[in-house]
């Protein structure tokens, strides 16, 4: 109890903090944010990631991070900071659900049929489950990070898969972040949102046909 009473004194200090910096108000305005994190250099980037580390450790909506990342750093770097940055939310999350909050995480959590089946398909199909999960969304994907952490999944091979898994859609979502801003709306660029929305649909239809087969799903 003691430990999860500091877990979130800590993380309250952090959220004032972001309010008294004024961090929060540019989070909410994305010109503004961009020259902030240009203006910032390495600071800047370590401001990013632990964005992407909140994110993941309170569950909240991450989908437009790579956005942003590639709006304030460009395609490649933005892709790079935000697989970078998830992964180590991913990995954090899982080290608070498997110590610190692992009582808490079983409390509230543990008989959802999010966790059950998650916990029954790591037992039944391993490491080929966690990947089916990262890149298909048949559970919310921040929950997944507390879910693993109650499963006998080793933290470096869910870490590395969850890093990997991330790539694709990461640095897609950056580079079309990126190339509207300098470019704008063109015909180019329109064919270029068609095919990467084919293959972000085939990253995901591919494995969930396979789960489907192997009846993983």
């Amino acid at each position: 109890m003691k430990k999860v009473v500091l877990f979130i004194a800590a993380i309250a200090l952090g959220i004032i903090i972001f309010y008294k910096t004024g961090l929060i108000d540019l989070l909410q305005n994305v010109p503004a944010m961009q020259v902030w994190f240009k203006q910032q250099g390495w600071l800047g980037y370590g401001v990013f990631i632990l964005l992407c580390l909140v994110t993941s450790v309170f569950m909240l909506p991450g989908g437009l991070l790579a956005v942003v990342a590639g709006i304030a750093y460009g395609g490649f770097l933005g892709g790079l900071l935000t697989v970078i940055g998830s992964t180590i939310g991913a990995s954090v999350s899982f080290i608070l659900g498997r110590t610190f909050l692992k009582d808490a995480v079983i409390k509230k959590y543990g008989q959802q049929p999010t966790f059950q089946k998650i916990m029954q398909g790591v037992d039944e199909n391993g490491i080929s489950f966690l990947i089916l999960t990262r890149l298909v969304p048949i559970f919310p994907y921040a929950i997944q990070s507390y879910a693993y952490a109650l499963t006998p999944m080793k933290f470096w091979r869910f870490s590395l898969v969850s890093g990997i898994t991330m790539l694709p859609a990461c640095f897609i979502y950056a580079y079309l972040a990126s190339d509207i801003l300098t470019q704008g709306i063109s015909w180019g660029l329109s064919l270029k949102f068609a095919i990467l929305g084919v293959v972000l649909f085939l990253l995901t239809y591919i494995p969930k046909r396979i789960g489907q087969k192997k009846k993983m799903i």
